[in-house]
């Protein structure tokens, strides 16, 4: 009997573990910082007060690399184990990708706002309920930066691994990082529609722009950012007119920001920075699938 005790109670434990309720329906937000327990492995590394992990690529070159993760605070608390949480994934520039870990820390950044101090969260302008969000930083290790096949790979292994709200997956990405944004978009559909809203910045030129029509059938919600001086800003202005042009259910918005050259991610992910009164993470939070 006593056995068949403990059974029934691991089983409920797992049960609760991986049916998540959305934030949607909750406000779990009381604890800023990062999950110091049960989301942390033993032995695990922080920089700039995220952890330090590997993640699988899915590329026979490189079949692994290293990220940063933000957890939030609330995430290892028992009585918050049934919340899932808006996953943010950001990709950087070529000026960031190589095999030192430091370099991901670049002035502007997401991962350097979160190591100055600032814990990821917006308040959702549709409810006004507060969001706390996980971010995901992955370091690419050669030129350039990741395409839709490591994206899949790596959101993959995250929806796995952590409690993350699938209907609130955004992604975000500066230069090359915002080329790699465009190849999760064009290159791969069932990828493609697991995104709620994209936000590229400063974008380089997407390799099959014909396919950005996606947005538009997906209902993807869409904000280009980028400077009126950066030689990408023509790449900004088609893309976001070839968005509309295919009649999204979500028209795409763009923000040119006038004398700003190849820089424009430290408006953008800027809490302090809005655009038609909100900043990104309170604009994405509007969007979910």
């Amino acid at each position: 009997m006593v056995n068949l005790k403990c059974i029934a109670l691991v089983a409920v434990l797992l049960t609760g573990f991986m049916s998540c309720e959305k934030e949607t329906t909750q406000n779990p937000i009381s604890s800023d910082g990062p999950a110091v327990s049960a989301s942390n492995r033993r032995g695990a590394s922080y920089l700039g007060r995220q952890e330090i992990i590997t993640v699988p690529t899915g590329d026979y070159t490189y079949p692994t690399s290293q990220a940063l993760l933000w957890l939030p605070g609330v995430y290892s608390k028992e009585d918050m184990e049934d919340v899932c949480y808006p996953l943010i994934i950001a990709l950087d520039g070529v000026g960031e990708n190589n095999s030192d870990i430091n370099s991901l820390l670049h002035d502007g950044t997401l991962a350097t706002r979160i190591a100055n101090g600032w814990n990821p969260k917006a308040r959702n302008p549709l409810n006004n309920r507060m969001y706390k969000f996980i971010v995901f930083t992955p370091q690419c290790p050669v030129n350039w930066g990741w395409s839709a096949p490591h994206i899949k790979t790596m959101l993959a292994t995250l929806k796995q691994t952590y409690r993350i709200d699938t209907t609130r997956i955004y992604i975000t990405g500066y230069s090359a990082g915002a080329w790699g944004l465009w190849s999760c978009i064009t290159d791969d559909e069932s990828l493609c529609s697991q995104f709620a809203a994209i936000c590229p910045v400063s974008t380089a030129s997407a390799d099959h722009p014909d396919k950005i029509t996606n947005v538009a059938k997906y209902g993807i919600a869409c904000w280009n950012i980028c400077g009126t001086a950066d030689a990408f800003y023509t790449n900004a202005v088609n893309y976001t007119n070839i968005i509309n042009n295919a009649n999204p259910p979500v028209k795409a918005i763009l923000s040119s920001l006038q004398g700003v050259g190849h820089s424009a991610w430290y408006q953008a992910y800027d809490t302090a920075w809005r655009d038609n009164g909100k900043n990104f993470f309170e604009w994405a939070l509007q969007y979910h699938k």
